[in-house]
């Protein structure tokens, strides 16, 4: 445990009690993938609750209607639920919230966030007598309904922001083991800090292993290397998000041990060869405009001005990707290469 830091709290089925939420009417906003994983997740746990689903005129409506959920709007899902899961994006859910949520709010409602983001930057204004919590599952939503349905879990991390009817705790740990979460393990974690890491890892370590990807590929190419190796070396074939996968399971150090001597020897001895400052540098200041707000107010101004650099950028990064055709040459040679067996 890091110096000054409070006590891990990791919480399993057992510090659960589904019957906090006896009685409740439980909505959903939003019925994307984690709405519905977790909608789906919490119906099978909580037989006798009422759970609705409020959701824009999409895809995601046709969903909840397919699988059997009372559709409702936003105003009325906030009017009738005890226990409201914000699950709309980030970037949406301030003027959803003072529009269609926060005037129909009753007291001792209880609000579930998924990302502390709007929390952290003082987004959405929530008035004193509600409790807010963070249910913030670790996994995509697909894998969330496949582990639950397996009868495994998944990690989450928990908290209560504020707790206004002296239960949040016992409502935030009941919904992680509606959802399956506690399975595994839902670990104790502010929204400021929930924010701050899952924002690093976009922003840092993400952007960080982008280039590196991208200069990897740059690189090989230069020197007259296979381009269709190279991408199959890279991502592919499955091999490094096997590595990852070993990581999760065996350790981040002890996953060497699965492979050769040789990548062993070449793989330590050029990482203690690299130069990590640039990439400390950058990680440092990706945390330090975390902290202090300056990429939440870059982000909020790029969107009132009409998200124009955004759209430009996405443009630029479509025009320069090296990667699809070269994905797309090696699939279809493995396609005619599969035809000529048949």
């Amino acid at each position: 445990m890091t110096e000054g830091a409070p006590p891990l709290r990791i919480f399993g089925e057992a510090d659960a009690d589904l019957h906090a939420l006896d009685g409740r009417t439980i909505a959903f906003a939003g019925y994307g993938n984690q709405g519905r994983a977790q909608a789906l997740n919490l119906r099978d746990s909580l037989p006798s609750n009422t759970i609705v689903v409020a959701t824009q005129r999409d895809s995601t409506w046709d969903d909840a209607q397919s699988d059997g959920f009372e559709l409702l709007s936003v105003v009325d899902a906030a009017k009738r639920a005890n226990v409201l899961f914000l699950l709309v994006p980030d970037e949406d859910l301030p003027e959803i919230f003072r529009a269609q949520i926060a005037p129909h709010l009753s007291a001792s409602d209880t609000l579930v966030v998924a990302s502390g983001y709007n929390l952290t930057y003082k987004e959405i204004e929530i008035r004193p007598d509600v409790d807010v919590v963070l249910l913030a599952p670790r996994m995509i939503g697909q894998k969330v309904r496949e582990l639950f349905e397996r009868g495994e879990g998944f990690y989450s991390y928990v908290s209560v922001e504020q707790d206004a009817s002296g239960r949040a705790w016992d409502t935030v740990l009941a919904l992680a083991a509606g959802i399956g979460s506690l399975r595994l393990g839902a670990i104790e974690l502010s929204a400021d800090d929930e924010t701050v890491i899952d924002l690093l890892m976009e922003q840092g370590f993400g952007a960080i292993l982008g280039s590196l990807v991208f200069q990897t590929l740059a690189v090989g190419i230069e020197a007259g290397l296979s381009p269709e190796a190279l991408i199959l070396e890279l991502y592919l074939s499955g091999e490094m998000s096997h590595t990852f996968e070993a990581m999760a399971e065996l350790g981040f150090a002890e996953q060497s041990r699965l492979h050769s001597r040789t990548s062993q020897y070449g793989g330590m001895t050029r990482s203690i060869a690299f130069d990590r400052e640039p990439a400390r540098a950058h990680l440092q200041k990706v945390l330090a405009e975390l902290r202090d707000g300056t990429f939440a107010r870059e982000w909020a101004q790029e969107r009132a001005t009409g998200s124009e650099k955004f759209e430009q950028l996405r443009s630029l990064a479509k025009a320069a990707n090296p990667f699809t055709p070269i994905e797309q040459r090696l699939r279809e040679a493995v396609r005619k290469a599969q035809e000529r067996k048949r």
